[in-house]
């Protein structure tokens, strides 16, 4: 869409009518809805369930006995790619600060706002699991007229961020123009009245500023006068994927065979694992118990004395099933699915099953490190773009620090999650020596917040150390 274009959708006096045109997407074609992805991911919404792909196998008690087994790998496969991405929060290099006081803080604001206000480490595994899970998803950021302090540093104004998706029953409506930019997102909800609205922004060019839009339906749809305003930048950040983590429909049949072998097993298991026995009396005496005239007013526990006559014998028949060729089945499946998604099945019983050192145990997730950071490059684009706007919106906010927030660049680096433990991380800095400075050596060992501060620390250490050495 050109801005012509949205020009003229915005002039309509017909709000319906502007809605309506705002409600489309430029990637309906190519994301998958999330109506058909809901039911994969979650397990209770699965074939499974489907009584007319699976009918009631009916017990003696009338009811339906057969055994559904959802199993909710989608759901484990999204956690774990998630996790691997960003249990390890994301790392922010600086570029090169001026030696002044002020353009430290600066960075330190950034931090302060952007990680701990924000909890943004936290906020990056949610948005990864609604990405990979829908398909897409959309963080806002906006300030609200609250009073904040940062070290000695105030402000009326407090800085926030939202994060929507469909997974949480918010309709996206992303729009872009002939570059491939965004130009308008709009977001769709309802309130707990069940009333309409919808939240517009659009994006500003040269000559004009962005702008924001609320939308609400009373009896009909209309601009909430009181909401619309100017902003000073677009806040909006929007990603999307083509398909989820587990590789949608391909994924989710390989899943399918998984819980319908598990389901059968287990109706057949309960019908053929009752205790079941042959029974040869042998020679009987006339008026002995013979096989049909047990007592009914018998006890249930006399029962299970049978008496046998001279050479009689009872054999166990019980069912056991070709248990080896359908674990070996179940596990080639569930393999086959966890290679299709690049992501190991770390169970905790496998890991221990493993018994290899974490060296070894590393090169499992070799596969999942690779998935992180191939997926990994459009989030540090995105990160990019997000520090930006944090920048933008703090130096409004600590107009003290404007100028110094303009100056430097932060570029951001997803680490992978490793299973090096402390003791190896240790051992990798020593062997470095001098090849890796002081403070490279306390971000990769990261033990601490501010790298800065325990660098000084060091520093003053080993400086009081060697006085006390000299005087000596």
């Amino acid at each position: 869409m050109t801005r012509e274009q949205l020009d003229i959708i915005l002039a309509n006096t017909d709000i319906a009518a502007v809605v309506k045109a705002l409600q489309v997407s430029s990637y309906g074609n190519i994301i998958p809805e999330w109506s058909d992805l809901e039911e994969q991911y979650d397990p209770l919404q699965h074939a499974i369930f489907n009584t007319t792909l699976y009918p009631p196998k009916l017990g003696d008690n009338g009811q339906d006995d057969f055994k559904r087994t959802p199993l909710a790998l989608q759901k484990l496969a999204v956690n774990r790619v998630a996790q691997s991405m960003f249990s390890t929060p994301v790392q922010r290099m600086y570029g090169e600060a001026e030696d002044n006081e002020q353009e430290k803080d600066a960075i330190n604001l950034v931090e302060e706002v952007y990680r701990v206000r924000n909890s943004i480490d936290g906020s990056n595994i949610e948005r990864a699991k609604q990405l990979l899970a829908t398909c897409q998803v959309c963080t806002v950021w906006n300030v609200v007229e609250k009073p904040m302090t940062v070290g000695e540093e105030q402000s009326k104004y407090t800085l926030r961020h939202n994060i929507y998706s469909e997974m949480n029953g918010y309709k996206l409506y992303p729009i872009i123009d002939e570059a491939g930019d965004l130009l308008v997102m709009s977001i769709f909800y309802k309130d707990e009245t069940g009333t309409d609205y919808m939240d517009t922004y659009i994006n500003g060019y040269d000559t004009t500023k962005p702008q924001y839009f609320r939308f609400a339906k009373l009896d009909k749809w209309a601009i909430d006068q009181e909401a619309q305003q100017e902003l000073e930048v677009f806040p909006v950040l929007y990603m999307y994927t083509r398909e989820p983590v587990w590789g949608g429909e391909a994924g989710t049949a390989l899943v399918e065979q998984l819980e319908e072998m598990e389901s059968y097993q287990g109706l057949y298991i309960k019908r053929n694992t009752v205790p079941t026995f042959t029974i040869d009396y042998g020679e009987i005496e006339e008026g002995d118990l013979k096989e049909g005239d047990e007592d009914k007013e018998t006890s249930n526990d006399s029962r299970r004395i049978i008496e046998l006559g001279r050479g009689g014998e009872m054999k166990d028949v019980t069912w056991k099933g070709a248990t080896e060729a359908i674990e070996a089945r179940y596990k080639r499946i569930k393999n086959a699915f966890f290679e299709q998604i690049q992501v190991p099945d770390t169970s905790f019983a496998n890991m221990i099953a493993s018994n290899t050192s974490a060296e070894n145990k590393e090169l499992i997730f070799a596969d999942a490190r690779a998935k992180a950071e191939d997926i990994g490059g459009e989030w540090e684009t995105m990160f990019y773009s997000e520090l930006e706007i944090v920048k933008t919106m703090l130096g409004i906010m600590f107009s003290k620090y404007a100028q110094q927030l303009a100056k430097f660049s932060v570029r951001s680096k997803i680490k992978p999650y490793n299973v090096r433990n402390r003791l190896e991380v240790a051992e990798y800095i020593a062997t470095a020596g001098n090849a890796m400075s002081l403070e490279t050596k306390v971000g990769v060992l990261d033990e601490v917040d501010n790298v800065e501060a325990e660098v000084k620390r060091i520093e003053v250490e080993m400086g009081a150390t060697n006085n006390m050495l000299g005087e000596e």
